[in-house]
């Protein structure tokens, strides 16, 4: 969700079709966010770079890759590696000019993959639909198992706030790491941040309850998006839940499958805590 940009992986042993990948994608833009274009001429270059580069690893959105490098599977090694070492959402796609070295069902059936394409068939244009709908996949998919955790986390610490507290720290951090603004305001006291951020809270969440949001639900649960890019996801007090605010900051528009996971955990939240002990 804090992403300021998307990684995007080629690895090709020819200059040439590295070079053209990423004149092809220079413009692209997936919910109004550039793409950030890497490159390796080998499954042990690439390799190297998920090491090196932490980003890359924790939140690569796409990966391209050619089949016959350093030998004729090191692609196809590189994509277990991925799944099986980096684990993550990534959708990973198969380009090969030598499609006879490994066919396109045996590959499919075997390896998990998003796609496989011969090099001629990826024009700039298949390369746009690909990224950009990769992207959403990628997005939704990751945000899905997020949320998926988070909820089975919050359910094991049901009965300890200060358990609760502990499974939406590392949300958080995340967001922290992301230096975009975030709170958790639970019947009026702000959960995250220090005495002056708790003031700045505050503010911005009366100025975003003046504004006119979104329902989500029939309960009286709404969101809204102020030309800022502030959010707002807001659950009223009920018999059975805690009034919870979480308000945060993202570079981009989320489209309404992620907002509705992150209205998941926030009303989930508010449950819990309201079921919870001091």
């Amino acid at each position: 969700m804090f992403f300021d940009h998307w990684p995007v992986l080629f690895v090709d042993d020819e200059p040439d079709v590295l070079t053209l990948s990423r004149l092809a994608v220079r413009n692209f833009e997936v919910y109004g966010l550039p793409l950030k274009v890497y490159t390796a001429a080998s499954k042990a270059e690439a390799v190297r770079l998920l090491l090196d580069n932490s980003e890359v690893a924790g939140s690569l959105a796409v990966a391209f890759l050619d089949v016959v490098m350093e030998s004729d599977t090191a692609g196809l090694e590189l994509c277990d590696y991925l799944r099986q070492e980096m684990g993550g959402a990534t959708q990973i796609f198969v380009r090969t000019g030598q499609a006879g070295l490994a066919p396109e069902r045996e590959v499919i059936d075997r390896y998990d993959i998003a796609g496989y394409f011969s090099k001629t068939e990826m024009t700039q244009d298949k390369l746009y639909s690909v990224i950009k709908s990769s992207v959403r996949q990628y997005l939704a998919f990751g945000m899905a198992r997020a949320t998926i955790d988070l909820l089975d986390n919050l359910v094991a610490a049901l009965g300890s706030r200060e358990k609760i507290l502990e499974v939406v720290h590392p949300v958080a951090g995340l967001i922290a790491g992301n230096l975009a603004p975030h709170w958790l305001i639970v019947d009026g006291e702000v959960l995250f941040g220090d005495e002056v951020d708790a003031g700045r809270a505050r503010e911005t969440n009366d100025r975003l309850s003046a504004l006119t949001a979104e329902p989500l639900g029939p309960f009286g649960d709404t969101y809204l998006r102020n030309n800022e890019g502030y959010q707002r996801i807001h659950v009223p007090l009920r018999p059975n839940s805690a009034e919870v605010d979480f308000i945060f900051k993202t570079r981009f528009n989320p489209p309404a499958q992620i907002v509705g996971m992150m209205h998941s955990f926030v009303n989930s939240f508010a449950i819990a805590w309201r079921q919870s002990a001091d």
